[in-house]
């Protein structure tokens, strides 16, 4: 992947007005003899809050739909991750569009950002996190412009 926003790799582009958040999505696909192989990766801005948002857990429960408010990124790991001007909190199980993927979440000028890889072969775990760690080293602030 090039993380280039609108190259051949990109995924989708959505901002929230109501919210003002964001998401960039990238993802890389390969079926080669019958093996899949995936790399998605995800950026993420709510500008102006810093409070984890709220997904929707959806479950069937005795036959009826039960759906309940709960934390988009959760199981935050003990150790922050210091990744130049970013000191992330790495959270293991989350939900949505950051379903299966390890995410680094930090706070900056009153906003929340993130990063996340979904786990899945060709990488393991740590090798996630490795990539991680080289994206979020790599960012960038962009001021906006009038």
């Amino acid at each position: 992947m090039d993380g280039k926003i609108g190259g051949a790799f990109g995924n989708g582009r959505w901002a929230d007005k109501q919210d003002r958040s964001y998401l960039v999505s990238f993802v890389w696909l390969d079926q080669d003899a019958g093996i899949s192989r995936e790399v998605h990766a995800n950026l993420r801005g709510y500008f102006g809050r810093t409070t984890i948002p709220t997904c929707e857990s959806t479950n069937t429960v005795k036959g009826k739909t039960v759906r309940k408010p709960i934390p988009c990124f959760s199981d935050p790991q003990p150790r922050k991750r210091k990744l130049g001007d970013i000191t992330a909190t790495v959270y293991t199980v989350n939900q949505g569009i950051d379903e299966w993927h390890v995410l680094y979440a930090w706070k900056r000028n009153g906003s929340l950002y993130t990063v996340s890889e979904h786990v899945v072969a060709p990488y393991s775990y740590k090798q996630v996190v490795h990539n991680l760690d080289r994206m979020a080293r790599g960012l960038v602030v962009l001021e906006p412009t009038a």
